[in-house]
């Protein structure tokens, strides 16, 4: 059994700071005595309709590239944008978050490297993270996760469209997720380069693969940070069977990293509540 423990470890500490700055971020918010803002979750079909519509849009939107790289690039600032906003909200507050967001949202479009690309989704996935594992109870973001799982299965190995998204969204140089670099001067890389380069010097792992686990362990937050901290670390432990899985293939293509990491974060959910 192979281990690329150089790669592995570089996985490891983006997906642990996106998850310490996410809980940290949802605790911030329960125990501020300044008063933070959390969204109140409301799925209508109307949500439903509009979020099938744009998924079939990021689908289907290499028919019009000059759209799309425009949409995904737009998309992908304002992840950056309103997850650096929420982090901010619940550590700095009014005004400076503002200022601070807007300096961040600003480097991360005009320092074109792979590291300010990860740093931007690191603040990006785990400030949203946060404010949703907020607005929703553990069970409903297991729950998330069961169905989702399933539906990354499909989505990579069935129907295989995850696979013709991410590749339109590399295309169009707007990767919602990590890009990993094979040594560590690729950091430095020009993003939109490395994104041609995914599968021979770097490696992908997408945003829902790491946003979960930060909405699953921000959920327990208001109940125990103990908790939280359990979750976070056996999603980290599904990180690594994910790692496993994915360079110990006979052949090296795209693979559905969620449900591991998504079996693992609700076992460590389940061992929370036991303690």
């Amino acid at each position: 059994m192979k281990l690329r423990l150089d790669l592995y470890i570089k996985e490891f500490i983006l997906f642990a700071a996106t998850l310490t700055i996410g809980v940290f971020s949802a605790y911030r918010s329960v125990t501020s005595p300044v008063s933070v803002t959390v969204p109140e979750v409301n799925f209508s079909w109307v949500d439903a309709v509009f979020l099938a519509v744009l998924a079939l849009f990021f689908i289907f939107s290499s028919r019009y590239p000059r759209v799309t790289r425009f949409s995904f690039k737009l998309f992908l600032a304002l992840v950056v944008f309103s997850g650096t906003g929420a982090i901010m909200n619940a550590v700095l507050g009014s005004p400076w978050d503002i200022g601070v967001t807007l300096l961040v949202t600003a480097a991360f479009l005009s320092i074109k490297n792979v590291l300010s690309h990860n740093i931007g989704i690191i603040l990006g996935v785990a400030g949203i993270g946060s404010l949703l594992g907020l607005a929703i109870s553990p069970r409903t973001a297991v729950i998330l996760m069961v169905i989702l799982s399933f539906y990354d299965i499909i989505a990579v190995y069935v129907t295989k469209h995850m696979v013709r998204m991410a590749k339109n969204m590399m295309e169009a140089g707007a990767t919602f997720g990590f890009i990993i670099p094979s040594e560590i001067k690729g950091f430095f890389s020009n993003r939109q380069q490395a994104q041609a380069q995914v599968g021979d010097q770097f490696m992908i792992l997408g945003s829902g693969d790491i946003g979960l686990p930060v909405i699953l362990a921000s959920s327990v937050v208001r109940f125990s940070v103990q908790a939280a901290i359990i979750v976070s670390l056996f999603s980290l432990a599904g990180l690594f069977l994910t790692h496993l899985i994915f360079v110990n293939q006979r052949e090296r293509k795209p693979m559905a990293a969620l449900p591991p990491i998504a079996t693992m974060s609700i076992i460590g959910y389940l061992v929370a509540t036991l303690l």
